[in-house]
């Protein structure tokens, strides 16, 4: 009986690890900024969106033309061209530090995802490779620990 309980309090373990890492992958995903014009940025139809001079993060989403190509108006400061990585690259966002004060205007050519904030911080958490792994590791080892004790394959001196 005290096995099984066990087996069960591990499978509830990781039952309750991954909706964790589920809460905080999907809340990071889904809480940023959308910025879209499929036909060309022009005045009717540009979607904006809004710098306040904290650190970016710029996402293709589409990824079909290499890479989405921002343009960025400061209201105080030198207008800029930004990218999202390439569609080969191995990361998944680009950062952006901000060049002039107070805030700018963001106008996008294709469909991007702007993050900052909160919102970046747990999105560079949730797309790490050691949280990834460590989140596996963390719902897995009490699992095996209770497969070994349940099955009986390792032995307990009393």
């Amino acid at each position: 009986m005290l096995r099984k309980a066990v087996l069960y309090l591990a499978i509830g373990w990781i039952v309750l690890v991954v909706a964790g890492f589920g809460v905080l992958y999907g809340a990071a995903t889904l809480n940023a900024t959308t910025v879209h014009s499929d036909r060309g940025v022009t005045e009717e139809n540009a979607d904006e969106y809004r710098w306040s001079g904290k650190t970016i993060a710029l996402t293709d989403n589409l990824r079909k033309n290499g890479w989405a190509s921002c343009e960025v108006v400061p209201d105080s400061g030198e207008r800029r061209d930004i990218r999202s990585p390439r569609d080969d690259s191995a990361v998944s966002y680009r950062q952006y530090q901000p060049w002039f004060s107070g805030t700018a205007t963001v106008t996008c050519g294709e469909k991007v995802t702007i993050r900052s904030g909160a919102t970046l911080a747990m999105y560079k958490l949730a797309t790490s490779r050691l949280v990834w792994f460590g989140s596996a590791a963390i719902a897995a080892i009490p699992l095996v620990l209770a497969l070994i004790r349940h099955y009986g394959l390792v032995r307990v001196r009393r």
